[in-house]
């Protein structure tokens, strides 16, 4: 989560995108309206781009879910929606308020942003000095960038001052960027659960490696007595004697050895701290 998106990185981003979308004349044609609408949208962007939460969910990989993605954050689940709540939809809720204070009340713009109809838009807004083929190569690369539609609608809505219903296409937006267009509620639900089930099955865990650890004293402590009261010279001496005794006394208590050769190197190693028996 080290890694971010910094400001060069987004200028590049932004003007590769209208390379791709835009032929090089329209672009050469509005150079510098372009080139103040990338300054704007990178200063606007770069706080945003910047933050760690941002570049985690850009880090995601294909063969990653996005709850598990999000189950996996470093610094936990609540850190991330907290962000979320108050940046991710607060970001995008800015950036649609920017815009509505650019766009000026017209039914007719909003239906084009709605249905991309351009024909009847000419008709029915009756444009001057323009042809459905300049309205397309406006706004065609918009349209076509993946998961504008969303945003479109959204536009349309705000341009009519409809802002709850353009919140909820902006959440709907933010689910087709981020979420792989599920319910975000639903994704932080089940990222949980994940983080859940982790949790439990590592204290079972701890908890089965404790009791076998203490199944573990209990035998280790009768294979040394069945050998301090052996008479043996040596832990050489006493392996064969009392290695099945000591196994059978670990069943007896559902302590398991692997095998029967673990067993005898596992008993011969506890008892090997005790090869100068006290004399009797």
């Amino acid at each position: 989560m080290d890694e971010v998106i910094s400001k060069d990185q987004l200028r590049i981003h932004i003007e590769n995108e209208l390379t791709t979308n835009y032929s090089e004349q329209m672009i050469e044609e509005n150079k510098k309206n372009i080139e103040k609408d990338i300054e704007q949208a990178v200063n606007s962007l770069t706080l945003f781009s910047e933050n760690k939460y941002f570049s985690y969910l850009v880090s995601r990989q294909s063969s990653i879910s996005i709850e598990q993605h999000i189950a996996d954050l470093p610094d936990g689940i609540q850190n991330f929606e907290d962000w979320f709540n108050s940046g991710l939809l607060g970001f995008a809720k800015n950036m649609l308020s920017a815009l509505s204070k650019n766009m000026n009340s017209n039914i007719h713009f909003s239906r084009l942003l709605d249905n991309q109809d351009y024909e009847t838009f000419i008709i029915d807004s009756k444009t001057k000095d323009t042809n459905v083929e300049q309205w397309k190569s406006l706004l065609n690369p918009i349209f076509q960038i993946s998961n504008t539609h969303y945003l479109a609608q959204a536009s349309a809505c705000i341009n009519l001052s409809l802002d709850n219903a353009a919140l909820s296409l902006l959440h709907l937006w933010v689910q087709s960027l981020w979420f792989e267009d599920k319910s975000i509620r639903k994704v932080f639900d089940d990222a949980k659960a994940i983080v859940a089930i982790r949790d439990n099955a590592s204290k079972a865990g701890k908890k089965g490696a404790k009791k076998r650890h203490s199944l573990s004293e209990n035998v280790k402590k009768h294979a040394i007595t069945l050998y301090l009261n052996g008479n043996f010279n040596n832990p050489n001496q006493a392996i064969d004697s009392i290695y099945l005794v000591v196994i059978a006394y670990g069943k007896s208590i559902n302590f398991l050895f692997s095998s029967d050769f673990q067993a005898q190197k596992t008993i011969y190693n506890w008892i090997l701290p005790y090869k100068y028996k006290p004399t009797k």
